[in-house]
């Protein structure tokens, strides 16, 4: 699976699991969303995901591949648990599962708090391992 396909895959993974709404062609999200964006936070709305798939490994004798998700929440303004609960969130839909469609499985590998941006809204990261299923037609 190509990095730009699990990217979206997730980020329709987290919109099915309502942890946030995923429009990748828009219209713009409402104040009252949680905005999921691939690869970089976009300035609007307050509490919004991101989503970038990094650090690809492919194991040419063993066939086994990998890939490192991150994902960046980002909470209301002035909500210091803002961006834990939304990472909370994530992870109750991410981690440990077996997706299918390509995935085997996912598992948070580490998380760590950002501070607040300049609009006071609390951001924090979270990385997962996704191992890739090397025949997603007999998982689906």
């Amino acid at each position: 699976m190509d990095d730009d396909v699990l990217t979206r895959v997730i980020c329709e993974r987290l919109a099915a699991a309502r942890v946030g709404v995923w429009r990748p062609a828009g219209p713009a999200y409402t104040a009252a969303e949680t905005g999921i964006f691939y690869g970089a936070l976009g300035a609007t709305p307050d509490r919004a995901l991101a989503v970038a798939v990094y650090l690809p490994v492919d194991d040419i004798e063993t066939g086994i591949a990998l890939r490192y998700l991150q994902v960046r929440s980002r909470g209301p303004r002035g909500t210091p648990d803002g961006a834990d609960v939304l990472a909370g969130a994530v992870f109750r839909a991410l981690h440990g599962t077996y997706p299918r469609g390509g995935i085997a499985r996912i598992t948070r590998t580490s998380a760590a708090r950002l501070g607040a941006d300049g609009n006071s809204r609390q951001e924090r990261t979270d990385n997962y391992l996704v191992i890739l299923d090397d025949n997603p037609e007999a998982t689906q």
